[in-house]
């Protein structure tokens, strides 16, 4: 018999008091309202579309995403541009987000009938389930080979979708009769299930979303088989948080966007877990870990550092959905602390655009409160005890350091676990200094554009070293040689960067400044014979603001063609066997690199793409030759 524990909203009256509560409520109600009567009034779906590849949806002239409008199915504008972009792949990409969004619209229109009883929500929610359930053996799909779906496009907006729509159902359940349940149930839900069980991922983490979905199913239907299947069979759960969940709690494909996106899904079944009273062996210790991990390792303004694959500048107010979710199911001081990060002012009025109206969504209002109010009380009641330890630390399962003062945070990759997801960037370092990043990782734009292939995952835009013009080929464990959490000190080496070279790094935070040396030496060291091999040695540093040098710069060619030396643009050089600095100059900040001379050097300045090729960035790049080299180096902070 199947039994239930709780309701997922407890007290929808709770609801309504906390839209006449608090303006952000009333906000996120008026959004989604506005949003989900359009497409109860206008949702039309058609069998005969093809679902593509989302990651199609980006303009070809500067990377940015297009606009999606779901009442434009042909019209794909630039978000930053403006230029249209029309081609089949768009098209069957918006299709790809129109399917998904349609099953998030399920869980809007369920809500949204708790609180109003219109009953043109649930009409809207039988359409959508209806139209999946007729047409399920006749949805076409294209996209790339491994990653093919049922109906949405892909493997993974397929166990997204249901999700979702699953989510969206169990608001709602009472409303169906039993034969539209067995009838959603029989030409729907046990066929995607039969599909997400024997599908491969393509990835982990698509893996984890499709048996998320999979328990889902099995939760909601009583039909628990899946459950089991989903933690135990192929490519399942359990074998992914075995292999894929590190012992700090981070997943292993190194990419905080990544390791939120595999953590949402989970979510979203550990919720159901709770509901259903299905007990899960390990499982939810394991996501409790994954949302406790990120929340340390944030910069003081709330965002994440962005290395590997992901997309930058994300931070607590991007994932605040997640932790109201994770909140209502395990309740801990953390989660609180890290909602209150999310929004910046609970009292302020709604408007357009605002991130503390805008983040959250629906999550928060079924799920939240005014959480900043609720960390300055606690914080008040237990002075020093709410807030994470602002102090050095370091994760030698993910290779990850972070150097912390009161001026500035200093976040550097060191080695890697899984070559899935990288980019060739080994000992990078991201720079926060007083309210903002001045050097960080630019992440990626999206996957189809060859300014994702051919600069952003490349050395060249990360501040590492290449040898001889080419990117770093290989993606090895790190190594922590030293660490001091009180000097704020760590030294840390990677093998075989290159075939038998090995990389060796060492950063010290100081109040006024950061110290820097970089060593890149052949694992067998080079005999001492005049005609013994040479080599070229890039060594590479981008930050944001105005470039301001003494040096005696003239004009120049990138000085390569290949691994993303051509995207150089403005490039300027000059050669100098002296002690040199180079300064950016940003609102109310000034960063000086300095550099200690060493004979033969030539120094480049050149910008460079960020996320976006229409944003630039002024870099500098350092070129020696030898048998080895060696990079002394500060950051001085005025």
């Amino acid at each position: 018999m199947q039994t239930k524990r709780q309701q997922l909203v407890q007290d929808w009256q709770a609801i309504h008091d906390k839209i006449r509560q608090y303006p952000w409520a009333a906000h996120i109600l008026d959004t989604v309202r506005t949003d989900t009567d359009w497409w109860v009034r206008h949702y039309a779906d058609d069998a005969a579309y093809i679902a593509g590849w989302g990651h199609n949806y980006f303009c070809l002239h500067c990377s940015s995403a297009l606009v999606f409008d779901p009442a434009k199915p042909e019209e794909h504008r630039c978000s930053r541009c403006g230029i249209e972009r029309r081609d089949a792949d768009t098209d069957e990409a918006w299709r790809y987000s129109y399917r998904t969004r349609a099953s998030v619209q399920v869980f809007h229109a369920a809500v949204l009938y708790n609180l109003t009883g219109d009953a043109e929500y649930m009409q809207f929610i039988r359409r959508v389930l209806t139209f999946f359930a007729d047409h399920l053996d006749a949805f076409r799909v294209r996209v790339p080979a491994g990653f093919e779906g049922r109906f949405s496009g892909t493997n993974l907006t397929d166990a997204v979708s249901i999700c979702w729509l699953l989510n969206g159902m169990e608001l709602v359940k009472e409303q169906f009769a039993a034969e539209e349940l067995s009838r959603y149930k029989t030409d729907f839900f046990l066929p995607m299930a039969e599909f997400l069980h024997r599908k491969p991922g393509g990835t982990p983490n698509i893996s984890c979303w499709m048996k998320s979905a999979l328990g889902m199913i099995g939760l909601f239907f009583d039909e628990r088989d899946w459950c089991r299947l989903a933690a135990d069979g192929e490519e399942g759960i359990t074998r992914w948080l075995n292999e894929g969940l590190l012992p700090s709690g981070f997943w292993y494909e190194s990419s905080f966007h990544y390791h939120f996106y595999c953590a949402e899904g989970l979510t979203y079944y550990a919720a159901f877990c709770g509901l259903y009273g299905y007990d899960q062996a390990g499982f939810t210790d394991a996501i409790r870990r994954m949302y406790r991990y990120p929340v340390p390792y944030a910069f003081p303004n709330g965002l994440f550092p962005s290395p590997n694959d992901g997309w930058p500048m994300l931070g607590f107010a991007n994932y605040a959905h997640q932790y109201e979710w994770i909140r209502n199911v395990f309740d801990e001081p953390l989660y609180r602390y890290a909602l209150a990060q999310c929004y910046e002012d609970p009292d302020e009025a709604g408007h357009p655009g605002d991130r503390s109206t805008t983040s959250g969504g629906l999550p928060r209002l079924l799920f939240g409160t005014d959480w900043r109010g609720e960390l300055e009380r606690a914080e008040r009641e237990h002075p020093g005890a709410v807030r994470p330890v602002r102090e050095s630390r370091h994760d030698d399962h993910i290779h990850y350091a972070l150097l912390q003062n009161e001026q500035a945070s200093v976040f550097l990759k060191y080695g890697f676990v899984i070559r899935e997801h990288s980019h060739a960037d080994i000992m990078n370092f991201e720079l926060f200094l007083g309210d903002g990043l001045v050097s960080r990782d630019i992440s990626n734009s999206g996957y189809g554009s060859d300014l994702f292939r051919e600069w952003q995952r490349k050395s060249i835009a990360h501040n590492t070293v290449m040898l001889d013009r080419h990117n770093q080929p290989n993606r090895p464990h790190g190594r922590l040689l030293e660490f001091r959490a009180a000097d704020n000190l760590c030294r840390v080496a990677a093998d075989d960067v290159y075939p038998g070279w090995t990389f060796t790094r060492s950063l010290q935070l100081l109040p006024d400044r950061l110290l820097d040396e970089f060593v890149v030496a052949p694992a067998v060291q080079a005999d001492a014979r005049a005609d013994a091999p040479t080599h070229t040695f890039d060594w590479f540093f981008h930050a944001s603001g105005e470039i301001d040098t003494r040096l005696p710069m003239r004009p120049a060619e990138p000085p390569g063609e290949a691994d993303g030396y051509s995207y150089m643009q403005q490039v300027a050089c000059c050669e100098t066997d002296d002690d040199w600095e180079i300064s950016w100059v940003l609102p109310g900040k000034r960063v000086t690199l300095a550099m200690e001379g060493r004979p033969g050097t030539v120094v480049y300045v050149f910008q460079g793409p960020e996320h976006r090729a229409d944003l630039l960035r002024w870099g500098v790049m350092v070129r020696r030759t030898g048998a080895d080299a060696v990079y002394q180096a500060e950051y001085r902070f005025d």
